[in-house]
């Protein structure tokens, strides 16, 4: 057993049973045992690898599509350009790169990220270090804003709901036999939940990430008052599904939610429909949801791995695998879902019609 384990063992024998949500938060986030608070997570040398790091070519496609934006809304003379959880850098430094050809972008651009570890701070200073850091969406500038989340919702601590006949049992962590186990709450009403009795039936499991409204309505508010656009890039489901969809992942490989706490990575599907609702209650406008292969894939990416690889002709097959592991149907291409918010100044480029 881990000490973070012990520790969560002892917390619900004082305090009784935690929602999915302090479950998640703990394992993630506590200050010396959590996930992302003690240990390299990315590449080949943690547990799971993201899209900038397998290749520049996501981040530049990335870079081009916010440089667009910037310049379908006038090019402001001043803008924060926010990646929220940033990992290790990588895509901003890619974007910054890639959008140097972009006249006066980068010389406009503040680069902020929002990043609740101090141990991936250190990380991304040396990746990115004109950045400034922050805790939280809301210590950003009053400026127009150009934000990237890319994998940041699926890591979001959620609450998860289990339906009775006419009401809500939450699932809990609790303990049996010493041992940590999912346990129930009595059930209840729950108002967010109210109309989801309309498409759901007894048994049914629903999740909702008590964090989402508010970062959403934050990024709405600035966009709405100052101009912008939010891309967000997770794998999850545009329609309020419902079902378990809480996973484990620890050297590169699927593992049980209760073994390894504090050493394995736990997320979630991302409901894009919610991000959508959410975002328009802001008087923002919703891109279509398109997978990650169509978004990249409609900014000419196979293009751009045609061009690295006449410059790099003995990297053909690391450029060509790189490629289908961003959008391959097998790969991160169909799971992987974009969607952009912003305002109604103009219209997103990588969403047409596919």
């Amino acid at each position: 057993m881990t000490k973070l384990g012990a520790h969560l063992i002892e917390r619900i024998k004082a305090r009784g049973p935690l929602n999915m949500a302090e479950y998640m938060d703990a394992c993630l986030l506590h200050p010396t045992l959590g996930y992302y608070t003690t240990r390299p997570v990315f590449g080949a040398q943690g547990d799971f690898t993201t899209a900038p790091e397998i290749s520049q070519m996501f981040g530049e496609m990335i870079g081009l599509s916010l440089a667009q934006a910037w310049l379908d809304s006038g090019a402001p003379a001043a803008f924060v350009l926010a990646e929220l959880g940033p990992g290790r850098g990588t895509l901003m430094a890619d974007i910054l790169r890639a959008t140097n050809a972009v006249p006066g972008f980068t010389a406009a651009a503040q680069v902020h990220l929002v990043e609740a570890s101090p141990r991936l701070r250190d990380e991304q200073a040396e990746t990115v270090p004109r950045a400034m850091w922050h805790d939280s969406i809301d210590e950003l500038p009053e400026l127009p804003l150009f934000l990237i989340a890319n994998e940041f919702f699926d890591a979001l601590p959620l609450r998860q709901f289990t339906r009775t006949e006419d009401s809500w049992s939450e699932r809990m962590v609790g303990l049996s036999g010493g041992a940590l186990s999912i346990s129930a709450a009595a059930p209840a009403a729950y108002a967010p939940l109210e109309t989801r009795l309309g498409d759901t039936d007894p048994g049914d499991i629903v999740e909702l990430c008590p964090a989402l409204p508010g970062i959403i309505t934050e990024i709405g508010r600035r966009i709405d008052a100052h101009g912008g656009a939010a891309l967000i890039i997770d794998y999850g489901h545009d329609g309020h599904g419902f079902g378990d969809s809480l996973q484990a992942v620890k050297a590169h490989k699927y593992a049980k939610i209760f073994k390894n706490l504090g050493k394995q990575d736990i997320t979630a599907h991302v409901n894009f429909t919610s991000l959508k609702e959410a975002g328009k209650a802001q008087n923002l406008m919703a891109s279509p949801v398109v997978t990650q292969a169509h978004f990249l894939g409609d900014l000419a990416i196979g293009l751009r791995a045609q061009m690295l690889i006449r410059k790099n002709p003995e990297q053909e097959m690391q450029i060509a695998q790189a490629l289908n592991r961003l959008i391959g149907e097998d790969e991160m291409g169909t799971l992987f879902k974009v969607l952009c918010l912003h305002n109604c100044e103009f219209t997103p480029v990588g969403f047409g019609v596919e």
